[in-house]
């Protein structure tokens, strides 16, 4: 039980999100954005700006299209607060279905 809970906590702390994601989702609730442009904005280093973009995608808050104006990259924007949290309880309901599996297996 004691490795469920582990998994649980840990899968849990990829949900969190820091400052820098809080402020990236609300820029991009604004306006659509290159990870260059974001990073100008809010005076944080594109690597770091392209490390939460990642993040928040993988939770499913922000999206991106594949732009090419003659260079080759993306465009960010943040879904709406309600498509956010709606991904976001998807995740989670997906994490606890597998966790009860794995606690099922377990007894």
């Amino acid at each position: 039980m004691e490795d469920v809970l582990k998994a649980f906590t840990s899968t849990l702390e990829r949900f969190k999100l820091t400052r820098s994601e809080i402020r990236i989702y609300s820029l991009l609730l604004r306006e659509q954005l290159t990870p260059r442009q974001i990073a100008k904005k809010l005076n944080l280093s594109e690597r770091i700006v392209r490390e939460k973009l990642q993040h928040l995608l993988e939770l499913g808050m922000v999206e991106r299209e594949l732009i090419n104006r003659g260079w080759i990259g993306y465009l960010y924007k943040a879904k709406a607060p309600n498509e956010a949290l709606d991904s976001l309880l998807s995740k989670m309901e997906e994490l606890i279905k597998s966790l009860k599996k794995e606690a099922n297996r377990m007894i």
